[in-house]
């Protein structure tokens, strides 16, 4: 019989829970990864296991940022001290008056 311990460190392992939260601090790096000027024109929207998702202000934000998502994604993995994360999606969402 297994013990408890050992149930739930499987679990962890299974759900990537450890990951999960790694990435979530990670993130928090978004400014330094992007820089100043870009970060003020995008945001972070979340992630979808190893996939960052960026809302983009506008076009030219949006083309910049595919432009230079595998740099993006490196400076993440770097800040970050491991590879968690392998792409970049980029959506484009005009921000709302009340948004701002």
């Amino acid at each position: 019989m297994k013990s408890v311990r050992s149930l739930v460190d499987n679990l962890r392992s299974h759900l990537e829970l450890d990951k999960y939260s790694s990435r979530s601090r990670a993130l928090e790096f978004w400014n330094v990864a992007v820089g100043d000027k870009i970060s003020g024109m995008c945001s972070v929207e979340g992630f979808s296991e190893s996939t960052v998702n960026v809302r983009a202000f506008n076009p030219a934000v949006a083309m910049e940022l595919r432009y230079r998502s595998s740099e993006i994604i490196l400076a993440l993995n770097e800040l970050a001290g491991t590879e968690l994360f392998l792409f970049l999606r980029i959506t484009l969402r005009p921000t709302r008056e009340k948004e701002r």
